[in-house]
């Protein structure tokens, strides 16, 4: 995973981020945008497989640690996950969807 913070760009695996390697073939992501925005519409409604679960939380907590509110990766991890498994992940994107 490329990585871009203010402290400059670099590549990290799974395993610097403490989470384990995930197979493409698990995260496929859709072949056409309406495919992609169902696929992750599930994943935030807590449908999502393992796999799935985890690249948008890896992604979602490397967000929340670049907005600076977060001093360790595993604290922005621990506040993604709170909030996939919360539901209000899917309380944001409905909001955003109703904004249209």
């Amino acid at each position: 995973t490329k990585v871009i913070t203010q402290q400059g760009e670099k590549i990290m695996t799974p395993q610097q981020l403490g989470k384990r390697m995930v197979s493409a073939n698990d995260i496929h992501g859709g072949k056409t945008p309406d495919e992609a925005a169902r696929i992750f519409a599930t994943i935030l409604k807590g449908e999502g497989t393992w796999a799935q679960n985890a690249v948008v939380l890896a992604n979602a907590a490397m967000a929340l640690h670049c907005t600076g509110n977060y001093n360790q990766y595993d604290d922005a991890y621990h506040a993604a996950v709170e909030s996939l498994e919360s539901g209000r992940a899917h309380q944001c994107l409905q909001k955003l969807i109703a904004l249209q």
